[in-house]
């Protein structure tokens, strides 16, 4: 089990926090798509698969595809020409729901965000990572997850 630092900052600004849930992207991975579960005092990233934009879109459900580009941040995004100065994504993304009381405020919901941007990655950071996006194992390699994740099964 990791056990991460917490600044007194993060611990105080979501004190009220009570669950929160959603989807990652963690730069260790340019495939996998994690969600984030969050309760009381349990916290878990799952892997639910690849990213859509990984997939040819000759193996997305035809009946789903105008509903899976809706979430690309560029309907155009095409990741077999993506290269390292392409700036789309496709549907990667970070989609996380908070809740809790005083979560709508928006000064809470301004001081979370402030303070989850700062685990963004730098401007440098985003090139190296763009340099090795093709190489899961280099991905792992340049950004240790200190956070375990498992593989959803059904």
């Amino acid at each position: 089990l990791t056990t991460l630092k917490t600044s007194r900052k993060t611990k105080e600004l979501l004190f009220n926090l009570v669950r929160s849930k959603g989807f990652a992207w963690v730069a260790d991975s340019n495939l996998a798509a994690l969600y984030w579960c969050h309760a009381g005092c349990s916290f878990e990233m799952q892997c639910l698969g690849r990213w859509w934009a990984t997939l040819p879109k000759s193996q997305w459900p035809e009946e789903a595809k105008e509903s899976i580009l809706a979430d690309f941040d560029n309907p155009g995004h095409d990741e077999e020409l993506s290269s390292t100065t392409v700036s789309t994504v496709g549907d990667r993304r970070q989609e996380i729901v908070f809740i809790g009381p005083g979560m709508g405020e928006s000064t809470q919901r301004d001081k979370i965000l402030e303070e989850l941007n700062t685990c963004l990655l730098t401007d440098d950071e985003w090139k190296v990572y763009q340099s090795k996006k093709h190489d899961e194992q280099s991905l792992r390699a340049a950004f240790v997850n200190p956070i375990q994740s498992r593989m959803i099964t059904y």
